[in-house]
């Protein structure tokens, strides 16, 4: 048990009554692993906020979280919306060049609610005949804006023909995400016509699959969009899973660079280590206070790294944003604009695993300390 002279002695040397000069440069040897973790947990909120906001805009710019070729009533799922759309390819034709094009046919009050928010949709009172609506991204590489008038040549799967089509431009949206969005635009419904198909959108990605099984228990076929866009998911999950790995590895090594602050430390504390020894404490009780002081000295340089790598994490929005602004082409397979998530599970695991390995390896580390002994020998 830990006397009242060693409570005394481990508060010295933390820094109480020493003066802010002797806390600082006790917490010296530990900025490392301020930087480390610091690094960490921006990582970790900036992955985990670009992979919800990239789940979420798959869902917004693709089928919705279920698509079904049968109608279904859905009015007892609470924040669920539905819209029946049709799909066609094309060419747009401008006097600045032209593009493919992937088109949605819709109905009025598909852009109302959380999909045109998420989109940034912006649109004006246009009289023109067949509005479209094009990404912002494709509105740029065309130098089209509002009110502007192209062809569209619309390919008709069921006549196996093409057919020329003026179309005015009515809204451009920008999802943040122009790998997605750099092909698609959206018509109105009777322009394509056909059978099409019933996009149904949840308002938690969480309940997909459970609604998917309600579903298909009524005999109404129906796919997710983490199976109608399983390689765009899996790429995405599969790039996630590489980085947390390596995020691993990283806060193992952080664990390890824990045994610097130790030597550190009895290099610095060895007259007071030896006048210990002369008073007659044993080496055994001498090692515990030292591991208690660097323990310490680890779980408040990693808790002040958290909050570090936290306050830069809630800035990563912008410096996408200014990066997306400065040179589009890096953050192409990014999405420029999203809202910050915090893992906090996570990066509580990930502290609690660096104070364990942190314990460990320190542990290791006195044990093995030969200048410990020495000291203690030669008093």
């Amino acid at each position: 048990m830990r006397n009242e002279g060693e409570g005394l002695y481990l508060k010295r040397k933390e820094g109480v009554k020493m003066g802010v000069k002797w806390t600082l440069n006790s917490l010296i040897p530990a900025l490392l692993v301020v930087l480390i973790t610091a690094l960490l947990v921006f990582a970790m909120v900036f992955i985990s906020s670009m992979t919800a906001a990239i789940d979420r805009m798959i869902v917004m710019l693709g089928s919705g979280n279920i698509v079904s070729y049968d109608d279904c009533d859905i009015s007892s799922w609470e924040s669920a919306e539905k819209f029946h759309v049709t799909s066609a390819s094309g060419v747009v034709f401008s006097d600045n060049g032209k593009s493919l094009v992937n088109l949605k046919g819709i109905e009025e009050g598909y852009f109302d609610g959380e999909r045109g928010e998420t989109l940034k949709l912006e649109e004006m009172d246009l009289e023109g005949r067949n509005p479209i609506y094009i990404s912002k991204t494709l509105a740029l590489r065309l130098k089209l804006d509002f009110g502007d008038t192209m062809t569209l040549m619309l390919y008709e799967t069921e006549k196996n023909r093409a057919r020329p089509v003026l179309v005015t431009v009515k809204g451009i949206f920008d999802s943040g995400y122009a790998q997605l969005d750099r092909y698609l635009a959206y018509v109105d419904y009777s322009l394509i016509g056909g059978e099409g198909e019933w996009e149904i959108i949840l308002g938690d990605n969480s309940e997909t699959d459970k609604r998917a099984e309600e579903l298909w228990a009524k005999g109404i076929w129906c796919e997710t969009y983490r199976e109608k866009y399983s390689s765009l998911y899996l790429n995405v999950k599969e790039s996630v899973t590489i980085l947390y790995v390596i995020l691993a590895s990283v806060a193992l090594l952080a664990a390890f660079f824990s045994t610097d602050i130790v030597n550190v430390y009895l290099s610095r504390d060895y007259r007071d280590i030896m006048v210990l020894s002369i008073l007659g404490m044993d080496t055994k009780r001498i090692r515990r206070i030292y591991l208690i002081l660097s323990l310490r000295a680890v779980m408040v340089a990693s808790l002040l790294g958290t909050v570090i790598g936290l306050i830069l994490g809630s800035l990563s929005p912008l410096l996408i944003k200014a990066v997306s602004i400065a040179n589009p082409g890096l953050v192409e397979y990014y999405i420029s604009s999203f809202s910050v998530t915090v893992p906090w599970s996570a990066i509580i695991i990930m502290i609690l695993s660096m104070a364990l390995l942190s314990l460990i390896t320190l542990y290791i580390s006195l044990k093995k300390e030969k200048e410990l002994g020495a000291i203690t020998y030669e008093s």
